[in-house]
């Protein structure tokens, strides 16, 4: 089959780890892939993987943009050309040029919520879904049936999102921690705790330096790795956060990350303080497998993928004294550290890759098949 996936862009974040995820296995099951997406830092990972990456495309937020628009003779040359089977669509600006596109090139095309979406005018005016969607949780199927209606939707299966568990565990275990935490200015008896996602304010990163503050006060061994990029006004608002706070020395910003192994390799610890609901919660799934212990906010998925607290700890969103609570609880307790490293390890495995792209070719043949 000729797959093609539409996106945004290739730098780091959710939507790009899945697709690495899937389109690995969808190549070495002989299927022929292809992507259209904005350029980023995981270019070269994703043409050592496909038949061809279109990267040279505007990247764009509206899908009233007049640079989204330009793209679309170009979009259905490309589609004829390639004689595409199916496209896969992993935004809402792909997903609304793609229906428009159908007109011209009939190939059907489904999409994957990453997200939980709000209820806008174009939304139900253009819904532009596909043949079907791919919801990467329970928790998202039920938000999107309760948000539009089952009867406004096309067919909503869950497949939940993969890793390779195995192989991240892994490339964490090849990698010498001792050297990566003093790279990072970390000592061996510090205690160091992970942020990874994009820098943007819904994944709540000020609460966690809040809370860190608090709590390393009292536990002055303590410390914060910030990975990950994003909007560079909200950089500043946490870099003026931690100078405010008097905790710079404790804080290390990295930017973006491409080979993640490192930065699970250097931490004690994981925390994911989202605001906005998470369909899923791909790095929290990352972080498990690579042996961390995790916290994470009750927002969206992220109950349903920690087992309500069996498999790490929860706190409430926006409540920076439940986050402090974690954070101490960690800190002062190896025990537990183990025990939910373990826990969530084990839990890691019933995501694999080979299950997600089984489960998306069963709907890829459906959407094909109805033409």
């Amino acid at each position: 089959m000729k797959i093609l996936h539409i996106t945004t862009h290739l730098n780091t974040g959710g939507i790009t780890t899945y697709l690495q995820a899937l389109v690995k296995e969808q190549t070495r099951a002989g299927h022929e892939v292809y992507l259209w997406a904005s350029s980023g830092v995981c270019l070269d990972d994703f043409r050592s993987m496909t038949r061809e990456v279109v990267s040279d495309v505007p990247r764009c937020k509206s899908e009233l943009s007049p640079r989204l628009w330009s793209q679309l003779p170009r979009l259905v040359s490309y589609v004829r050309k390639q004689k595409i089977d199916v496209i896969h669509t992993h935004t809402r600006v792909a997903q609304v040029l793609v229906a428009v596109s159908k007109f011209f090139t009939r190939v059907p095309f489904l999409s994957t919520a990453h997200m939980f979406y709000k209820k806008r005018l174009g939304r139900i005016l253009y819904p532009c879904w596909g043949g079907a969607i791919i919801a990467n949780s329970k928790t998202m199927k039920d938000g999107l049936i309760d948000i539009f209606g089952e009867k406004n939707l096309p067919p909503v299966t869950v497949v939940v999102n993969g890793i390779d568990v195995e192989g991240l565990r892994m490339r964490v275990k090849q990698v010498d921690r001792r050297m990566c935490r003093k790279d990072y200015g970390f000592c061996d008896e510090e205690i160091v705790i992970l942020s990874l996602s994009r820098l943007i304010p819904v994944k709540g990163v000020h609460f966690l330096i809040e809370a860190f503050a608090l709590v390393a006060r009292e536990n002055p061994f303590l410390r914060l790795l910030v990975a990950g990029s994003g909007e560079p006004d909200y950089k500043q608002r946490l870099e003026d956060q931690v100078n405010a706070l008097g905790i710079r020395e404790k804080v290390r910003f990295l930017g973006n990350v491409t080979q993640t192994e490192k930065v699970f390799a250097a931490a004690d610890l994981f925390v994911a303080p989202y605001l906005w609901p998470e369909a899923f919660g791909l790095s929290i799934l990352e972080a498990m497998a690579a042996g961390l212990p995790v916290a994470g906010s009750r927002s969206g998925g992220i109950g349903e993928l920690l087992g309500q607290g069996e498999y790490g700890l929860l706190f409430d969103e926006k409540d920076v004294e439940g986050l402090s609570k974690c954070l101490e609880g960690y800190a002062r307790d190896p025990d537990l550290r183990l025990r939910m490293a373990r826990a969530g390890h084990q839990a890691a495995f019933r995501y694999t890759a080979m299950n997600m792209y089984q489960q998306t070719q069963n709907v890829y043949e459906q959407v094909v098949g109805q033409g």
